[in-house]
């Protein structure tokens, strides 16, 4: 080859290679859940049909339960190491998530917090349910089920939890407002502990006889309810309502019997879907809201066999 030609040949093949369009990656998003529970499990889904529909790499991580706050910090780090660009964060622990989230966001890293707030400026956008919201549903929906004067006991989760504390707020504060003069008792607490559920829940009613309302602030306060229920209000008497997560067989099948009278459910996979689109928002440069309310459906005998009530079923 004419040593002469070959600086011309090699600028020749520059151009023609530099029109050729370059292939850019997909954004990578890392998504860190508070746990592997059924819940969590639907957010995972949503957060996964929201990488697939939005063009995004979404890496999924969470620790085997809700306590494992040092693995979720791990998986945390573990995700910055990866190179993601956004980070959607359900924290498990405000002050143990806090120096992490502010290191990833110092790396320029965009951060979505979901389900449960940080009061740390690095993470600006939260996600969630409108927990005060879901409790003043729930309020008013037993205010028409009730009289007045009647007595109405909560089923609280535990005296930590900010979500559920603020559904039974907003439901005290609407039956307060329909029924002034109604009786309420609050101070029996479900826990945490699988084992005391039930026992919780039947001292409910040995301990309140007169009850005519009851309302269980957590999924499995619900569920512990629930199947007390079956045996103890067989015919519907006691109006019963409870929180949970889209729609579970036997809450369905409770409902359609009468024991129960409604079911306020949070929509995970929405929050999930909503965190990973905001995230990808944040990457092109856009403004989003500081603070989003995914929605939350309440469910009762009237809408239990609608078509938008039943998808529930399959989420």
């Amino acid at each position: 080859m004419n040593l002469r030609l070959a600086p011309r040949l090699a600028l020749l093949l520059l151009a023609a290679f530099s029109t050729v369009p370059l292939v850019s990656a997909a954004p990578k998003i890392g998504v860190l859940l508070k746990a592997k529970s059924p819940f969590w499990a639907a957010a995972e889904k949503g957060a996964l049909e929201a990488g697939e529909k939005l063009g995004a790499e979404v890496l999924v991580r969470a620790p085997l339960t809700e306590n494992d706050v040092s693995v979720q910090v791990q998986l945390l780090n573990a995700l910055v190491a990866q190179g993601i660009e956004a980070l959607v964060i359900a924290p498990n622990n405000k002050e143990f998530l806090d120096a992490p989230v502010t290191a990833a966001a110092a790396k320029g890293i965009k951060i979505v917090v979901i389900d449960s707030a940080l009061d740390n400026p690095a993470s600006p956008v939260f996600i969630g349910t409108n927990q005060r919201a879901a409790g003043e549903a729930a309020g008013e929906l037993l205010a028409r089920l009730i009289a007045a004067g009647d007595e109405v006991s909560f089923l609280k989760h535990n005296q930590n939890s900010g979500a559920t504390s603020q559904r039974e707020a907003g439901a005290l504060e609407k039956l307060r407002a329909a029924h002034p003069n109604v009786v309420v008792r609050g101070d029996i607490y479900s826990s945490t502990d699988k084992n005391v559920e039930a026992e919780r829940a039947a001292l409910v009613l040995s301990k309140y006889p007169k009850t005519k309302g009851i309302i269980a602030s957590s999924t499995a306060g619900t569920l512990a309810m629930l199947k007390l229920m079956e045996s103890k209000n067989a015919d519907g008497s006691i109006k019963f309502i409870g929180f949970g997560f889209n729609l579970m067989p036997e809450v369905a099948a409770g409902i359609d019997s009468g024991v129960m009278h409604g079911w306020v459910a949070q929509l995970p996979g929405k929050t999930a879907y909503q965190g990973v689109e905001t995230a990808l928002a944040l990457i092109a440069g856009k403004s989003v809201p500081a603070t989003i309310h995914t929605p939350f459906m309440v469910v009762t005998k009237d809408n239990l066999k609608t078509p938008e009530v039943q998808a529930l079923l399959a989420q």
